[in-house]
């Protein structure tokens, strides 16, 4: 039995999660080649090497054209911002017949599946309104799609039984009256779950990292023999290393 442990050292966002299984190990060609399944063309995946705050890190370098720069992707903005966005154009139902027509496996597809549904009755709750009606702006977008993917694919890949992770780290509000840290959608999604206060302004967790570790993981840092370690690294920097450190091993 193998598990990996996500410790959420300065937050988390789907492309970090990305990130940190690539630096883990994670075959870069396999991985590219299934999301090619799910999304054929229209975005491209250069990793490369940074450093954040004295740790050597990756960075997932997923960039979808029309999307770039998009706060909910990049990290440590507000998610809720610019929902009416020309690009939330998708509904549940496309995004689950986008992975039913791809070529994931069963296992992959059910668990992606069950990531979206999350992520839209996130949305919808946040909206007062019904996750099968409306149009999205985080589930519908590219990045979004493939960052939930591409967690499904790793566990796969890298032979991961079990998903274990940190208590979620809250940064706060960068000033009075702005809008609320957390997000709505991951307020929504983090309901029950451990956390953490961080003295960081920004948002420190997405609603897409969200809504992968609340349906993927269970809380909790499991006592491993550690195979591999990966840090995924987001865009923004803080006082404290802005990555998600990855653990692979087995129990002890």
């Amino acid at each position: 039995m193998r598990v990996a442990y996500v410790d959420m050292v300065g937050g988390a966002a789907g492309d970090m999660l990305l990130a940190a299984f690539l630096d883990a190990g994670l075959d870069r060609a396999a991985l590219e080649r299934a999301l090619r399944s799910v999304v054929p063309d229209g975005w491209t995946l250069e990793p490369c090497r940074v450093v954040k705050r004295g740790i050597a890190a990756t960075y997932a370098g997923l960039t979808v054209p029309g999307e770039d720069g998009d706060a909910a992707h990049h990290h440590h903005h507000h998610a809720g911002d610019d929902v009416d966005d020309a690009r939330a154009s998708r509904t549940l139902a496309d995004v689950l017949a986008i992975v039913e027509c791809s070529g994931l496996s069963a296992r992959q597809r059910d668990l992606a599946s069950a990531v979206y549904r999350a992520l839209a009755h996130a949305e919808a709750r946040t909206r007062g309104t019904a996750a099968e009606t409306m149009r999205f702006h985080e589930i519908g977008q590219i990045d979004a799609i493939l960052d939930v993917a591409a967690t499904c694919v790793a566990l796969d890949l890298l032979e991961i039984d079990e998903l274990r992770c940190s208590p979620f780290p809250l940064g706060h509000a960068a000033e009075r009256g702005s809008h609320p840290n957390l997000a709505p959608a991951t307020a929504h999604l983090l309901a029950g779950w451990p956390t953490r206060e961080v003295d960081v302004a920004g948002e420190l967790v997405t609603p897409t990292a969200a809504a992968i570790l609340t349906t993927l993981a269970r809380p909790g840092e499991p006592a491993l023999d550690v195979e591999r370690i990966g840090y995924g690294a987001g865009r923004s920097d803080f006082p404290i290393p802005n990555v998600v450190r990855l653990s692979i091993g087995t129990p002890r």
